[in-house]
């Protein structure tokens, strides 16, 4: 069991190794041109797939971000400043007039250490030190003119500004645009202002008239955005063409043949890649043998089958690499799967299929027309290969598996919308060649398969059940009631074996060849016998020994004629280990000592498989059921008896190591009375005729 696993082990990294290599070398990472802006292009290229012209995309938005007018917002704190100069303009105009109209140890605090200073010079400018203290950029004669206004006159046009000011910015925002257009001499006009003082004024309102409309940069980026991402992507349609043949490579050109994988930069050049291919296909391996694991098909997983598995898995990573460059219909993916199919099973094949095909997708870089043809046509060839019965039906179910491949390839042609030219009716006859070329290399190549992994497959199984085998042609010749005895115990496996699902033409096989061994001692059996039975002759020990041996020798023969392991396996488990309960009891009444059950007992095993079961039950019933004809009626039925027969194989432990369920047990019960009645029905006696005297 140990080294099963490590073999597992081995088979599971090397494959996974075998995947990597041929991806990594296939077209997901190729460089296959190398052209840059400005080069003139040989061929025309049309887009392998519909992906996104990212270039015009980009430049869509940014036109539409740029139609986006910035966002602005009312800085209050301006009026605020306007009027806070305003107010001490005035303020300082009205203390200096103080201080010229009282000595300076009677002004104000707030000038009076400056005007202490200026007190002491010989002549002291007072516009001069107003200028000073002021905010604005008046002339000296507007300073002047200022501190000759009279108190009273002076408040009002402090107060007439203010007014203004407020009217102008008035709680909305003003730009500088708006200040432009704004008429001060008819505002002045219009608050009553003195002409002597109205080019004054106008200059202290000029001079600080500033807009009030700060950049709003968050709402206007978020504007800005939520207009970029209105703009809908720009698509390049699967077939469209990037740029024609002689023209030169623009940069708008060059970055869809980089979207397009036509051409590559050396972004990809790196590690990183590599590490993801890797992960993903880890993640395909994790997949699948948990799958494999929770489902029934390990029962299928022999280590021939894993054995099987590995070598064609490894053959399609090769073929397909070898095949690179070539279209998708001209690569029969499907070719392993079907193998599968006919030699282990169908479900084991459609995983098989998909493994082989995620791989071949990657290493070809395959889009989903690819995809889906491969992956339609390859499951149906698994369903339809195994209709195969017969080697004879190899031609039947190529020509329909051809008639598949091309009707698949028609339909995704038309699903794509592609121009239906000459080139398509070739590629269409090229999917149908590649149809029948499976169905013809998988039934050529099989023979090569079962004997290079010892596997038994219908064909196989059919050729062994024609009567014209030798060893079925001897069983006739030398035991002719064993003979007759094993047909009718091969009818009653297979039928019984399709009640209960499992392979009706292997049990019927198992039936046909489970006693070739009494070919070397025909006589020492019933069924063969005449008016001499020859142990009457014998003690019950040697006859013992005799009967026993037809076990052993049936599986020498077996191997001298080539028989699959299957059938020998049978042979060796038909009997069990169950008691020769004839000749143990005889010996016991001779009152011989040392009578051991062991001399008495076949050598085993017991069943191993649900098929060997039924052969084993169905060879005890025929033999009984012939026996006991004549004990048989109204109150001793053919039913009864199998019952009994069952029961007891049932109680001794016989069917104990097969994988036969209960449910089972009922319908191989009625499989084989219903047989049986078949067989040995009553039959109408006919009259004597009586001559005349």
């Amino acid at each position: 069991m140990k080294k099963e696993s490590n073999t597992r082990a081995i088979f599971i990294w090397l494959s996974m190794a075998f995947t990597f290599l041929a991806v990594v070398t296939g077209n997901l990472f190729d460089r296959k041109s190398e052209f840059q802006i400005g080069s003139v292009v040989p061929t025309d290229f049309f887009a392998p797939f519909k992906f996104e012209n990212t270039k015009l995309t980009e430049h869509n938005k940014q036109l539409a971000a740029n139609s986006v007018d910035d966002i602005y917002m009312i800085d209050e704190q301006v009026l605020q400043n306007i009027l806070s100069d305003t107010e001490s303009l005035f303020n300082y105009t009205e203390e200096i007039i103080a201080m010229m109209q009282y000595p300076p140890l009677e002004i104000p605090d707030s000038v009076q250490k400056q005007l202490r200073i200026n007190y002491i010079a010989t002549n002291i400018n007072y516009s001069q030190i107003l200028q000073q203290k002021s905010h604005l950029s008046l002339v000296n004669s507007q300073y002047e003119m200022l501190l000759n206004i009279p108190p009273e006159t002076l408040a009002q046009i402090e107060e007439r500004i203010l007014a203004l000011f407020k009217q102008i910015y008035n709680n909305k925002g003003v730009s500088t645009e708006d200040l432009e257009k704004l008429d001060i001499n008819s505002m002045i006009l219009e608050f009553g202002i003195s002409p002597v003082y109205q080019t004054l004024v106008n200059n202290i309102i000029d001079n600080q008239l500033v807009t009030n409309l700060v950049l709003d940069k968050d709402a206007t980026e978020e504007a800005r955005h939520i207009k970029r991402s209105s703009v809908p992507a720009v698509m390049v349609e699967e077939g469209e063409k990037i740029i024609g043949k002689g023209n030169k490579i623009t940069e708008e050109s060059y970055q869809l043949l980089i979207d397009s994988g036509i051409i590559g930069t050396n972004n990809i050049d790196n590690f990183v890649p590599y590490i993801g291919i890797f992960i993903m296909i880890l993640i395909l391996y994790v997949f699948v043998i948990s799958f494999l694991r929770v489902t029934a098909f390990k029962s299928f997983l022999t280590p021939e089958g894993q054995n099987l598995l590995f070598v064609l898995y490894i053959m399609m990573l090769i073929v397909a690499r070898l095949m690179l460059g070539l279209q998708f219909i001209q690569f029969p993916l499907a070719i392993g799967a079907m193998i599968i199919a006919l030699l282990l099973n169908k479900e084991i094949a459609c995983v098989f299929h998909f493994v082989i095909l995620v791989v071949y997708s990657l290493m070809y870089k395959a889009d989903m027309t690819t995809i889906l043809y491969q992956f339609i046509t390859g499951i149906m060839s698994v369903f339809i290969i195994v209709k195969m019965i017969e080697r004879k039906d190899m031609i039947k179910v190529a020509g329909f598996l051809g008639i598949i491949y091309g009707s698949v390839y028609i339909a995704m042609v038309l699903l794509i919308d592609m121009p239906l030219t000459i080139n398509l009716a070739y590629n269409m006859l090229i999917a149908v060649g590649i149809g029948v070329f499976s169905v013809i290399l998988v039934g050529g190549s099989l023979p090569l398969w079962e004997s290079a992994f010892h596997f038994v497959t219908r064909f196989q199984l059919l050729e062994l059940t024609n009567p014209n085998q030798p060893i079925l042609k001897r069983l006739l010749l030398e035991a002719t009631g064993t003979y007759h005895h094993s047909l009718l115990v091969g009818n009653l496996a297979e039928t019984a074996a399709d009640e209960i699902g499992a392979n009706a033409l292997l049990a019927r096989v198992g039936g046909y060849y489970h006693d070739i061994g009494k070919l070397t001692c025909g006589n020492y059996f019933k069924e063969n016998q005449g008016s001499r039975n020859p142990h009457d002759s014998l003690d019950p020990r040697s006859s013992a020994n005799i009967i026993i041996s037809h076990v052993t020798t049936g599986v020498e023969i077996a191997a001298k004629y080539n028989l699959p392991e299957c059938v020998k396996d049978m042979i060796l488990q038909h009997h069990g280990c169950s008691v020769m309960q004839y000749f143990y009891i005889k010996a016991q009444n001779t009152g011989t000592e040392n009578i051991k059950e062991e001399d008495f007992t076949y050598p085993g095993p017991r069943p191993q498989t649900k098929e060997a079961a039924l052969v084993m039950l169905a060879d005890i019933i025929e033999a009984t059921t012939r026996s006991m004809q004549n004990k048989l009626g109204p109150d001793f039925t053919i039913e009864d008896l199998v019952r009994k027969m069952v029961k007891q194989q049932l109680d001794i432990g016989e069917l104990s190591e097969c994988n036969l369920f209960l449910s089972d047990i009922e319908k191989i019960i009625q499989s084989f009375t219903r047989t049986l009645n078949a067989m040995y029905h009553e039959r109408i006696e006919y009259p004597e005729k009586k001559e005349k005297k």
